[in-house]
Order: C-alpha cells, then sequence, then structure tokens
C-alpha cells in the first residue's frame, strides 16, 4: 500500500486584533537596540522580542518589522547594543516608540565597548554584531553575536503585558496579602503601649511583629537604644525561611514545617537536621534568639531591605535568603553559657489568642554589646511580661481577633 502524501493545508485566518489579544496574555520584556548609525548619530528601537538564543555559542534575538526605517539605519552598521530597561524606565519606552525624529534628545547615555549607546538606568546591556538576519513573514529574526555585556542595576526590569507596561511581580514566597497586613496592624495598635514601655524601660528597641503572605512584617517599632539609632524598621519584611521566623512556623500567615524546609531550595543534610532541631529547641523553649555575626550591620539591614520593596528582584531575595543561611549557627544557640559574653541581635516571645495561635511576636533588639546570660534572662522575662499582658488584652476582646 502506498503511504499517503500530506496535502500543504491553506494558512488560516486570523484576525489581527484576535491574534494580539491572545499572545498579549504572555508578558514579554522590554528593551531598546541602539547603535550608532553610518553619519555618526545614535539610533535606537523599542523591542519587545528579546530572547536569549544559544549559550554556546552566545547568541540572543529579536525580531523587528521589515517596515521599520529605524531598522533599516541600525542594519548598515556591524554592530548593536540591547538596552534592558528597568521597571521604572517606561517613560524611556514611550519616548522611543513615539514617532519623534531625534528619540535621543535630552536623554543621558555613554559609550559601550562597541562604541555603542548604553542609556542610564537600564538594568543591563549586551553588545552584539549581526550573526544573521532572516526574513520571518512580516518580521525580521535577528541573531545576534554576543561581544560584550554587564549588570548596571539590581532592580526589576520592565514588562509589556496585554497591551499596557508593568513590574514584575514576585512569586508565592513574597506575596503580600493586605487584608492579612491590615489586620496585623491593628492587632499592634492594641500592643503599642506595652511595646513603647518596655522600649523605654530597656532602653531598647522593642517591634510588634506578624506572619503576612508567608513573609515576618514589622508592624509596630519604637526604639528608645542609645546605642542603636537605626531608621524605621516599620515595614520591614523578611522571608519566613530557616532560619527565620521560627515562631511563626505552622501558624496562620506563615508556612507549615514542610514548606519552611523547602524554602531552603536544595539543603543539604547537615542544613536540613540543624533547621529542624532549631524549630524543635524554639518550640519547647518557647522563645527565640539570634546573635550579632562580625560581619552584621549595614550590609544585612541592607538586603532586608531591598527584600521589603515590593517591586525586589528574585536577585535580591535569594541574596538575602542566602545571608540568612550563612548566620543559621548563630540562631537558637543550644547552649548558653554563664561565663560567656553575648552580642544580641533579637530576642523574641510569642503572643497568643485564645485559641493558642501565635497571632504576633513581641522583638527586642537595638541591644549593648557583650552582655551575659542573666541579663539576657532579664530581658528575656520583661518581654514575656508584656507579652502576657498583650494576650490578656486579647482574650478579654475576643471581637478584635474576628474584625
Amino acid at each position: 500500500m502506498q503511504d499517503r502524501i500530506p496535502t500543504p493545508m491553506q494558512a488560516p485566518r486570523f484576525d489581527g486584533t484576535r491574534f494580539r489579544e491572545v499572545l498579549g496574555s504572555y508578558p514579554t520584556g522590554v528593551a531598546i537596540v541602539t547603535c550608532i548609525d553610518e553619519d555618526g548619530r545614535p539610533a535606537g528601537m523599542v523591542i519587545g522580542s528579546f530572547t536569549s538564543v544559544s549559550l554556546d555559542p552566545p547568541l540572543i534575538g529579536y525580531l523587528p518589522m521589515q517596515s521599520s526605517r529605524t531598522f533599516a539605519r541600525m542594519r548598515a552598521t556591524p554592530t548593536f547594543c540591547v538596552n534592558i530597561l528597568a521597571a521604572d524606565q517606561e517613560a524611556l519606552c514611550q519616548q522611543f516608540a513615539s514617532p519623534a525624529e531625534d528619540k535621543f534628545a535630552g536623554l543621558a547615555w555613554h559609550p559601550s565597548p562597541a562604541g555603542n549607546p548604553v542609556l542610564d538606568g537600564v538594568v543591563a546591556w549586551i553588545d552584539c554584531d549581526y550573526a544573521s538576519v532572516t526574513e520571518a513573514g512580516d518580521h525580521f529574526m535577528v541573531l545576534g553575536g554576543v561581544l560584550g555585556m554587564a549588570l548596571e542595576r539590581d532592580t526589576a526590569p520592565l514588562l509589556f503585558f496585554q497591551r499596557g507596561y508593568g513590574r514584575f511581580a514576585p512569586g508565592p514566597l513574597v506575596a503580600v496579602a493586605e487584608r492579612e497586613t491590615i489586620e496585623a496592624v491593628r492587632l499592634a495598635e492594641i500592643g503599642r503601649d506595652e511595646m513603647e514601655a518596655v522600649a523605654t524601660e530597656l532602653n531598647a528597641e522593642c517591634s510588634i511583629v506578624a506572619a503576612v503572605g508567608g513573609d515576618i512584617v514589622y508592624v509596630a517599632v519604637d526604639n528608645s537604644s542609645p546605642q542603636w539609632r537605626l531608621r524605621s524598621r516599620l515595614g520591614f519584611r523578611v522571608p519566613c525561611a530557616p532560619p527565620l521566623g521560627p515562631l511563626f512556623v505552622g501558624q496562620p500567615g506563615a508556612p507549615d514545617d514542610a514548606e519552611w524546609l523547602r524554602r531552603l531550595g536544595r539543603p543539604d543534610e547537615e542544613t536540613v537536621a540543624r533547621s529542624l532541631a532549631q524549630l524543635a529547641q524554639v518550640r519547647e523553649r518557647g522563645w527565640s534568639l539570634a546573635l550579632m555575626g562580625p560581619n552584621d550591620g549595614e550590609n544585612l539591614d541592607e538586603l532586608v531591605q531591598l527584600y521589603s520593596n515590593p517591586h525586589r528582584t528574585p536577585g535580591q531575595e535569594r541574596r538575602l535568603l542566602a545571608a540568612a543561611k550563612e548566620r543559621a549557627g548563630l540562631h537558637e544557640p543550644a547552649d548558653l553559657r554563664e561565663d560567656v559574653a553575648y552580642d544580641v541581635r533579637h530576642l523574641s516571645v510569642p503572643v497568643h489568642d485564645a485559641a493558642g495561635q501565635v497571632v504576633l511576636v513581641l522583638r527586642l533588639g537595638a541591644l549593648p554589646a557583650g552582655v551575659y546570660l542573666p541579663q539576657i534572662r532579664r530581658w528575656m522575662a520583661r518581654l514575656q511580661q508584656a507579652a502576657a499582658r498583650l494576650e490578656t488584652t486579647l482574650a478579654a476582646q475576643p471581637q478584635l481577633l474576628r474584625a
């Protein structure tokens, strides 16, 4: 029996508007391709089709329209530069998408190593030569051979989605739960007097933190420490991931034990065992303790501040998680000795509702360095006293937890 030879299918007819609507449901990054044209003038065009193509050899690609006069100018040059736009550069994108004759008017830029314009403030740039230019429907498919590249800014990129521009929104680990935040702030206001009394009495920073959307958020702060006049931590958040947030694990707004561990990524057996031991110890003690490390300070605070930005990048998130993992040995020390002086980063105690769930945590920080165990015990006792008073207030007003 003879094989059947398939007949060519007639290309289906598509409505252009519907085609753009469907494909616009897939977000793309936004970049501006630049060069210096044959007349020595800077030229550039917006592209939403930039992609990585190959690692060996390093190739990138983008698809300009065949009717583009700007691309006709650019194609006559030996090299070009891809400028990846930042989330706050929508106005720059609009300027290059406009019919303006001089799209570089009023813009700051500097030359790349290949001499192409690198626009100030972009996330990154990539210098390329033309590996190939192929017709593809009403577009060209351009493959660029990478000559050089660099990161310019550690920030989120600009995205194009459903015919509009926007920012990168992080995933479940950093989801923002607005309703939970409002409820946590409302509860924190009830405990403000206790918090301020502790801060004043102990000459320290006292905070109320809550679990919101899988993060630990500072919802109220008072700093009366003469040693540490820090910027306010109000609104700061850290991920509830080992070794952070053990008092909240398994409680409302926080991950359970398994999810808490999964946030380590792919940890080795030793890291998992240490994290589980720390979690068990915190639950047995009923409080949490973290010590200062030799390299703590501005660097760690800067990482926390970047993570607290709702437009943070996944890279910023990974750096904070890595920093926390490096300091894991400073959290929940198993053996506290009477003859050793400690630098305490923070002490934390839980605040429970009538059902025994942890709804808030009182945290003490900005403490003097080099203290001994009896002083730590006194600080802890005062913090626990304040937490107990707050629990009594919450128990007397159950409607506060149902609002």
